[in-house]
């Protein structure tokens, strides 16, 4: 079973899981042959729902620092909070990241920063709460962060033109009109424990966060990876990459220094955390 905490340090980190869903790997990994898949689907059977699709889960991660309290992206939502998304991955979701929370021992008034770690909708889905004609921020305490490459990208009417439906105004655009969104542009500590670092690739603004504390260092990723299997094979493109090449470099880089730094890192679409490890040569994934 995965763990759903890591310490590091004196930073506390937790899986909050919102949602998971099976998804084509025809699809979401078109040009990876099916049968390269079946030593992947043998080493991490967790990972994958049946020998056709990925078992994909929509995680967010909870961050104790100094203090502060940081979210780590919004997942997937509802149907309600996030219909055309929702739509697009399959027709339904439900998603559990308020009740995460509150399990957590702590309320949306609790979380002083949303960390976005790239402006793809199913990491956006619990950003807005919709009554009626009246919108405000779900976490109403909190400064939304995210990057200023990625805010261009998706801006409706261009969300519907890009992605072939519609969320702008559902998950991310009021929060400007709102005054609580910060476009970030390159390194930012948000704490002195917590580093924003630029991790492009995935989209252009994809971001990720360092963890230092105490000696001791973790990683937490949104779509620098997708599946444990791409820790190994770092040229294995996700269709919703954006730029490949660099998507391909961005992998390969964090996975050098996960190893060269051993430190543990939190995916968005994986379970729990994870390490690099070498076997007769190769790297893996190992859960934590």
């Amino acid at each position: 079973m995965p763990q759903s905490k890591l310490s590091v340090g004196n930073v506390e980190i937790s899986v909050l899981h919102d949602s998971e869903m099976a998804l084509p790997l025809s699809q979401t990994f078109p040009d990876v042959p099916a049968d390269s898949w079946t030593p992947y689907q043998q080493r991490y059977p967790e990972a994958f729902d049946g020998a056709e699709n990925l078992r994909v889960h929509f995680e967010c991660y909870l961050i104790r620092s100094l203090e502060r309290i940081i979210l780590v992206d919004t997942g997937l939502g509802t149907s309600a909070s996030n219909p055309g998304t929702v739509a697009a991955f399959g027709g339904r979701a439900d998603g559990r990241l308020l009740a995460e929370l509150q399990s957590a021992g702590l309320g949306v008034e609790d979380v002083d920063t949303v960390f976005l770690t790239h402006l793809h909708p199913d990491h956006m889905g619990w950003n807005l709460t919709h009554e009626g004609s009246s919108v405000s921020a779900t976490f109403p305490r909190a400064r939304y962060l995210a990057h200023e490459a990625d805010w261009p990208l998706y801006q409706a009417p261009r969300d519907e033109e890009k992605a072939g439906f519609s969320f702008w105004e559902n998950t991310i655009g009021p929060l400007e009109r709102l005054g609580v969104l910060d476009l970030l542009t390159g390194e930012r500590p948000l704490t002195s424990e917590v580093t924003a670092i630029s991790t492009p690739g995935h989209t252009p603004g994809s971001m990720s966060l360092v963890i230092s504390s105490a000696g001791e260092r973790a990683l937490i990723m949104g779509d620098v990876f997708h599946n444990p299997t791409q820790v190994t094979e770092t040229d294995w493109v996700v269709a919703f990459d954006e730029d490949p090449a660099l998507a391909v470099q961005t992998r390969r880089n964090m996975v050098d220094r996960a190893e060269l730094e051993n430190a543990p890192m939190a995916i968005c679409h994986s379970n729990g955390f994870g390490r690099v490890v070498r076997i007769e040569g190769q790297r893996y994934w190992r859960v934590l």
